[in-house]
């Protein structure tokens, strides 16, 4: 008994220590060129060039806690991230950012 007490009271004690780092590996790099300020249907966001891709493309929100701010930045901002395209049917081709982090 006082052997599993010691055994539980080190595991209690070492186990809080032991975080897991959260790593995100990103696929893509790109430059976030301005808002989108032309006036279609299809209007607003921000422009976004992706590197390999010939056209831009366009989203209408960052991640939360992605430390980017849109409204005060000074473009283009390079940054590398994830990104899949909206869901079926997308008449505008907009695109979702998952994840992404500031190029400095």
């Amino acid at each position: 008994m006082k052997r599993l007490f010691l055994l539980l009271s080190a595991i209690a004690i070492i186990f809080p220590a032991c975080k897991k780092s959260k790593t995100t590996t990103y696929k893509y790099n790109a430059s976030i060129t301005g808002p989108d300020m032309t006036m279609t249907p299809c209007s607003g966001g921000y422009w976004i060039a992706l590197d390999g891709v010939t056209a831009n493309a366009r989203f209408l929100t960052l991640p939360a806690g992605s430390g980017i701010d849109l409204t005060t930045a000074t473009f283009p901002i390079r940054v590398k991230l994830n990104w899949h395209v909206d869901g079926d049917p997308n008449a505008c081709n907009d695109i979702t950012i998952d994840a992404i982090a500031k190029v400095n």
